[in-house]
Parts: C-alpha cells; structure tokens; sequence
C-alpha cells in the first residue's frame, strides 16, 4: 500500500516536473524572440530581414526541419518566409490548403514520417497570417502538444513585429474603401459611404462637415453634413430641416475660418474634438472643415490620420464636383443642380441637345443707352445698374423654375422645361409669366435701390419683355458646354421683345393658346419682322 502511494506521489512529481519543464522552455523561446524582435524594432528592419533573426530560433526550439510564415509585409500583400534546416525548404501539404485549415485553429499533420503543425497569426485579435513547422518525425500526442504550445508563444511574441504592418494595412485598406466610395460619381451616395468606412474605423459620435466651391463667396455651393451620436442627421443634399439650413449657411463661412463655436454650441458639441481643414487647388483658401468628437476622449494617432487622409480624399472629390457644380450653376438653379448631381449619368440622361417644347422669354431695360447717358454717366454706375438688375433677374428665372440660357448686353434669355421636362405645358407657361411679371416689377422698384443711389428721384425704369411656347434644340453646345437652345421660335421670341415697348409683356399666340385664359390678355395684334416670313401674331399680358 504505500509502495502505490510513493508511485503515485513520484508520478505527481514527474508531471509537476514535466510541466515546469515544459514552461521553462516557452520562456525561454518567448525571451529569445523578445529580444530579437526588440533588435528588429530598434535596427527598423525590414521584415524579411527580422524574419531571418527570428525563424531560426522558432526551428532550434521545436526541432523543426522547416519553418515557414505567410504573412503580410511592408506591401501589405500576403509573402511567404521560410527558413530550413537541412536541403528540404517545402511542406508536404500545398501552403494554400494548410493555410486554409490553420485559419480555423491549429492542426496536426502527420504525413509519413514527418508531422506537420501549424496555426494561425493574429494581431490585435485580427487574422494576419500562419505559421507551420515540419517535424522530421512522427510525433505522439504529448510531443505533438508540447509543439503546438511553442509555436503558440512564437506566434504570440511576433505580434509586436507585426502589429504596425497590421496598422498599416488596416489603414490602407480604410484610405482605399474611402477613396472608392468617393470615386462614385453621386457625390452624395459616395459620401455617405466614406462616412460609414470612416465611423467603422474611427470611434467618432458627432461630426460637422461643411465645404464650398473655392470661388464661392455667396455660400450658393454651400454643402454640409452633420452627424450626433453615430446617426447622419442633417444634410443639404436633402434639406429636411429649413431652420437647420438656414443656420448653417449664415455661420458656416466663420466656421471654415475657424470660428466654430456657435456652431458647435448648436449641435452640442462640447466633448473633446479633432479638427480638420480641407483646402483649395489654386491657393491655401479654406474650402471646407471637418470636426468630430468622440465621447472616449482624445484620438489617438492612426484616428487623426485616417481623419486626415480623409480630408485629403475628399478634398479631391470637391474639386471635381464643385467643377460639376459651377458649370451647373450658371444656368440652373441650386435644387436642379443637386437633383442632377444625385444622378448617376445625369449629362447623358438630363443634359444631351434634344427636342422639346419650352417657354422662352427674353426681357431688358427698356431705354438702358438713355439712362446710361443721361443717368448713371460713370461706367461704375452702369455696371452695378447691370449687376444688380441681372442678378434678380437671374434669381426670379430660377426661383419660378426656368433656366438662365444667357445675357446678351442687357438681354436675359430664359427657359423653361428644362432638364426634367416633368411639368405640364401649361405650368410652364405660367411660370414663365410669372416669372415676367416679377422681373417687371422689380425693375420698376430699382429707383430706390440701396445699392444704385444715382436712380434717386429718376424716371422709374421699365422693362421690355417677349414670351413664347415653341420647340427647341436644347442641351450642352460648344467647347464652353453651355446649355443652350436653338429653333427658329427662338429667334422669333427675341423678335417679339423687340416689339414690346416699356412695360409690356408680349406673348405669342403659341403661349396664349396654351394657357387658355383670355382675360389674362389684351386684344390681339401682328408685326411684320425682319427675316420672318409671317407677321408675329400676339397678345400683350393684362396689367
């Protein structure tokens, strides 16, 4: 009886023994690695180089023949390192394979003489590669398991090697999504999904993003978007809130220059915050800023430059949509401009020369070359008289749905129809009437203009107007792609206005006929015109 029971305390011992044996030589593996690892960093080796100091310790540990690694490199591509013992440098088992079965843990290969074990590399708790060793024999299950414990520890220790690699790559495969996501031609879909790569990979809540056209200085470009706690709250692109847009547009201009904090205050942005300016082409002027907050605390250094390749990436993307923009914004107004661009293909779809039926008007200042000999005299004086009428006129076109074709001396041309086609005849028509009546109007009010005191106390001036239904070629024309119209009904509408005298609204039967309302017009008249083969046949608007 206490013969077993000796037995049996020297077996405890054994086993005891065996373990700390077995524990001794992982330490000693893990701080011979260490130490070299520690060479590598301080050295800044390359990796196939500290792959060269650290492999050879991994084989003299476990006995091993071969060791081989496939892991990420400074390419951030996959490369396979390799260091063998004797003449043989391959595995028995195809890399791929084995790599394939160690990514569900580690395993144990026996394949005839030899064994095979290999596991996979993790960094920070992500997949990043693996690790095998042959054994030149066949090993039972207690050799086998002090092998897989040693590679365990080889495996766990590189990770520091590895672990700015894996940042690296995790980095660069965040930029790439990134700039994929803004390569979209929808600036807006694109955006979106760059902000949810960028939320994924840094831990921001609240975000502000604002940015314009370089050479805006109305803030007409204005586009913003607001994030709080993780969720895409405000966005111009879809302007749900009217007093969250007019806020932003009057103090988004200071918070590109810095002066954020009423901004911040708005949006209850008082945590801790990274900042980001995003600059023009052509000069150093701001053209937009980013600013996120995290509740964590501060950001740390992959955080700030993810945030700041970001803006580097964004930054080109505004450039070739605020080039999209200004071509745009000539001639149509801001909705029309951001319903095109929410539009994949949009030129192709909205913007070719076709055919269509439009309203067209063509309006000026009656007695301009009077009022400016005998008014305004100073060429100053007439041109902010030009500025200032053709710059409401413009808005009026825009704010009634019509298009600005172009100003040619103090003539505006104006469309309507264009480029949704989506209104009925008569709307269009309307409109354009609407629109003519403004643009009167507020031409008669321009004696008491603010900004063109030489008018004070002058014969209000008058405007001369001429609108027509009639089809048109329209589309994007010329090297300049102006968007444009032509057609003989054209010509015929800025033959119209030149019959119209101050304060009349000429409108040709096509239009009259389509609006259907005789009280809203006078008698019926004709003109003989020049290059026209039939009179003008017309009807002046009431009032």
């Amino acid at each position: 009886m206490a013969g077993t029971t000796n037995l049996d305390a020297g077996a405890r011992i054994a086993e005891l023994e065996a373990r700390v044996a077995l524990l001794e030589e992982r330490w000693r593996l893990n701080d011979a690695v260490d130490r070299l690892a520690e060479i590598a960093v301080r050295d800044r080796l390359p990796l196939d180089h500290a792959m060269r100091l650290l492999m050879p310790v991994l084989c003299d540990a476990v006995d091993a023949r071969v060791a081989w690694i496939r892991t990420y490199d400074e390419t951030l591509s996959l490369h396979d390192f390799v260091h063998a013992t004797g003449d043989e440098a391959t595995l028995p088992i195809p890399l791929d394979a084995l790599a394939a079965r160690a990514d569900a843990g580690s395993i144990v290969e026996r394949v005839g003489a030899s064994t095979v074990i290999a596991q996979r590399i993790d960094v920070a708790g992500d997949p990043f590669g693996t690790a095998a060793v042959l054994i030149p024999s066949a090993l039972d299950d207690a050799q086998s398991e002090r092998v897989r414990g040693l590679l365990h520890v080889f495996c766990e220790e590189i990770d520091n090697t590895l672990a700015s690699i894996a940042l690296a790559r995790k980095k660069a495969i965040a930029i790439d999504a990134m700039s994929d996501a803004l390569a979209d031609p929808v600036l807006d879909d694109g955006l979106r999904a760059a902000l949810a790569i960028l939320q994924a990979n840094v831990p921001f809540e609240d975000m502000l993003l604002v940015f314009r056209h370089e050479d805006d200085a109305s803030g007409r470009t204005l586009h913003y978007k607001i994030v709080q706690n993780g969720v895409l709250a405000h966005d111009s692109m879809a302007r749900t809130d009217p007093e969250v847009d007019a806020f932003l547009r009057s103090r988004a201009f200071r918070m590109m220059a810095g002066d954020d904090a009423e901004v911040r205050e708005r949006f209850g942005i008082r945590r801790y915050r990274e900042e980001v300016l995003i600059n023009g082409v052509r000069s150093a002027r701001v053209v937009g800023r980013l600013v996120v907050a995290s509740k964590r605390g501060e950001f740390n250094t992959f955080d700030r430059d993810l945030l700041d390749r970001f803006a580097d990436s964004l930054r080109q993307r505004i450039v070739d949509f605020n080039r999209e923009w200004k071509t745009l914004s000539v001639a149509f107004p801001r909705e029309a401009c951001d319903r095109l661009l929410r539009e994949e293909s949009y030129r192709e779809k909205y913007l070719t020369p076709r055919e269509r039926e439009c309203a067209v008007m063509f309006c000026d200042i009656s007695g301009f070359t009077r009022v400016c000999e005998q008014v305004l005299v100073r060429p100053q004086a007439i041109g902010r008289l030009v500025d200032t009428w053709s710059e409401r006129v413009v808005e009026i076109v825009w704010e009634t749905g019509g298009v600005f074709d172009k100003m040619v001396g103090d003539c505006i041309i104006g469309i309507w129809g264009p480029p949704f086609f989506d209104r009925s005849r008569e709307e269009l028509c309307l409109a354009a009437i609407d629109a003519a009546t403004r643009i009167r109007d507020f031409t008669r009010s321009l004696t008491t203009h603010e900004d063109l005191p030489e008018l004070a106390g002058a014969e209000p001036l008058d405007v001369a107007t001429g609108l027509h239904w009639c089809p048109l070629f329209v589309g994007v024309f010329g090297p300049d792609e102006d968007y444009t119209g032509f057609s003989a009904g054209m010509n015929n509408t800025a033959r119209l206005q030149g019959q119209a005298k101050g304060g009349e609204i000429l409108c040709m039967d096509s239009l009259v006929s389509v609006v259907g309302d005789a009280a809203r017009f006078e008698a019926w008249r004709e003109a003989k015109v020049k290059n026209v083969e039939h009179p003008l046949r017309f009807r002046p608007l009431s009032g």
